[in-house]
């Protein structure tokens, strides 16, 4: 970060020290307004949102330090806290095999170093290779082939680790979901702050999401976040 966005991160801890939450929060929200995307940011985001008592809030900035680093502990610790007081909140959506190949990338390097790493080692493959056609015919063919499979499963993990969920939480104390993207509709479910379903499609200001249970329903964009920046 910019010595101007080091202030300001200054000053919202200092402010939070001191119990005001708000405004500590509306330093941090000119952090992520800046595109600052840190765990140590969500996780504060997530503090003064749990102080405040806005659990959806707070969940969902827990999540999203998670996202960006699924090794802080502390996130994951305030996350199972909150997940504890919201009692009437549905299933949460299962986790597909592909979001959790991700999250275990994340949890070991980023993005980027997955991709050099993958590369290196194609580099290396077409360095046996060419020593296997010119001055070393001996060169078993299994350890190029074994290291370009090696290179590509690494690069796929890279790939994986960036983060695509469609995944969302309920930010208002209640959600309303109907059978059509109008109020004028059947009213089919309730939910609670801090529920979270899975987005399907998206209709003006409307989410047609799928919950846990396997229910779907449309509700009002208003009252849901989605875990991941940027989609909203």
């Amino acid at each position: 970060m910019g010595t101007d966005l080091n202030t300001i991160a200054d000053s919202a801890k200092s402010l939070y020290d001191q119990g005001l939450y708000r405004a500590a929060l509306d330093n941090y929200e000119q952090l992520f307004t800046a595109q600052v995307k840190d765990d140590e940011l969500f996780y504060n985001m997530g503090n003064c949102y749990a102080r405040m008592g806005e659990l959806g809030e707070a969940k969902l900035f827990y999540e999203r330090a998670i996202i960006y680093n699924p090794s802080n502990a502390d996130a994951s610790h305030n996350l199972d806290w909150v997940n504890l007081r919201i009692t009437d909140a549905l299933v949460e959506p299962r986790q597909e095999l592909i979001e959790w190949v991700g999250q275990w990338g994340r949890s070991v390097t980023d993005a980027d170093s997955w991709a050099l790493i993958g590369w290196g080692i194609i580099g290396i493959s077409i360095i046996l290779l060419i020593a296997r056609k010119t001055f070393v015919k001996s060169l078993n063919w299994r350890w190029p082939f074994t290291t370009s499979i090696l290179a590509l499963l690494i690069i796929l993990v890279g790939n994986l680790s960036v983060p695509r969920m469609k995944k969302a939480i309920v930010v208002e104390r209640n959600s309303y979901g109907y059978s059509e993207p109008s109020t004028n509709s059947k009213r089919i479910v309730l939910l609670s702050e801090g529920s979270a379903g899975t987005i399907v499609s998206t209709n003006d200001s409307w989410y047609y999401v799928e919950l846990g249970d396997g229910r779907l329903a449309w509700f009002n964009t208003k009252e849901w976040k989605y875990v991941l920046p940027g989609l909203d």
